[in-house]
């Protein structure tokens, strides 16, 4: 019979439970890993041991686990920049100031063109047919005929590729020989944006882009106010407002400037346009917070003000325009794609009516080899093997099927 209520609350009050409530929690078994479906097996309770796949397949977890992660880098610790102390920001090795959108270097442009050109099914089928071409007593055709096709279309493709990667190179030496002022030494210095590190305090003017992600100091404006147009990053040709930190805000003289001493610490590099994390300590002044609302971005515009201090915290690559773009990629269109198939599915037809042709001429070569006087008699294992160079041969034959 089953047992009554009450007779499971004396149960339980004998293990020690002192009402009706708690022992509740206890109804539901407490999760077990599943080692097996035997209990002699793959139950530990049961004195088994753990199944052999189970413990494959977590180290297989373990390892796609391990490869997905090593795939995604750590992100760039945070950094410490400090005013006006060239030698402490150097020696944390920050990122050059240079910036580079091309595809090629004069070192990657083979092997990267030619690993381009020949993952397109048509030019990997040509090279085949040019390799069996080299083939004695296999090509009935000349060693060269396909090979000087497929060099004038790789040629023609190599010089398109060279010149649109050349004006790449023009506009990044554009980009990179900008000029801006730097305070370094108690003046103004005019040098190329390839030379402004982490740490600098920049002065841009009206109408000048900034050459890496900013903290702003102070402007030509009250309240270290400052606008810009960011449409080179988000699309948006309105007007943003950007306003300086308290402390800094009236710094409008090179010797306020040059008194300045503190320390900057904000996180590392990422992709976040509108986010930025960091505290700012002044020299004799307690830490503040730093937001968005102090991060001038490279590729902004400063607009209706005349100018603005602004201290760098990225440069280059690690600048949050750069680290949105993608490297150049390697073309794909649609076109592309369809073609790789339609290449595929030819070849596939190329190969089934050179095996059917191949064959026909075995056939053709039992029936009427001895009435031929040209053709010499051969044995069955040189039948054999004439049937597989035969196939070679129609293929080169009929290479045409596939248009280069």
């Amino acid at each position: 019979a089953p047992d009554e209520p009450g007779d499971k609350v004396k149960a339980m009050s004998a293990t020690g439970f002192k009402s009706e409530e708690e022992p509740i929690l206890l109804r539901s078994k407490p999760a077990r890993l599943d080692y097996g479906t035997d209990a002699g097996e793959g139950d530990p309770g049961a004195g088994g041991r753990p199944s052999p796949s189970g413990g494959f397949l977590n180290l297989l977890r373990e390892r796609v686990r391990v490869w997905k992660k090593s795939r995604h880098p750590p992100a760039p610790p945070p950094r410490a920049i400090h005013f006006n102390d060239p030698d402490e920001n150097r020696a944390q090795r920050f990122c050059s100031n240079r910036i580079s959108t091309s595809k090629y270097s004069p070192l990657s442009f083979f092997p990267r063109f030619l690993f381009d050109q020949f993952s397109r099914y048509a030019n990997l089928f040509f090279l085949g047919v040019i390799i069996l071409q080299q083939i004695p007593g296999v090509s009935p055709t000349g060693q060269f005929t396909t090979a000087v096709p497929l060099l004038l279309v790789l040629l023609a493709t190599a010089v398109k590729e060279i010149i649109e990667d050349w004006r790449r190179h023009n506009a990044d030496s554009i980009e990179n020989g900008r000029m801006i002022d730097v305070f370094r030494v108690g003046i103004f210095q005019s040098i190329p944006w390839t030379k402004v590190v982490v740490g600098d305090i920049v002065k841009v003017c009206r109408g000048q882009f900034f050459p890496a992600d900013l903290i702003l100091l102070s402007s030509s404006e009250p309240q270290g106010v400052c606008y810009i147009e960011t449409s080179n990053l988000d699309g948006e040709t309105n007007l943003k407002i950007r306003q300086s930190y308290n402390q800094t805000a009236n710094m409008e003289k090179r010797s306020d400037l040059n008194l300045l001493r503190g320390k900057l610490e904000c996180e590392g590099p990422n992709t976040r346009l509108y986010e930025f994390s960091g505290n700012i300590t002044i020299q004799h002044y307690r830490p503040e917070p730093l937001s968005a609302n102090q991060v001038l971005l490279r590729g902004a515009q400063l607009r209706n003000t005349d100018w603005i201090y602004g201290l760098v915290v990225y440069t280059g690559h690690d600048t949050k325009l750069m680290r949105n773009s993608t490297k150049a990629p390697l073309k794909r269109s649609k076109m592309d794609h369809v073609t790789n198939r339609q290449v595929f599915w030819l070849f596939i037809a190329l190969v089934a009516l050179s095996v059917f042709s191949s064959a026909g001429s075995s056939i053709w070569n039992a029936f009427y080899a001895d009435e031929g006087y040209l053709l010499l008699p051969t044995s069955s294992e040189a039948a054999a093997g004439s049937f597989f160079l035969s196939i070679l041969t129609f293929i080169i034959l009929y290479n045409n099927l596939i248009p280069i």
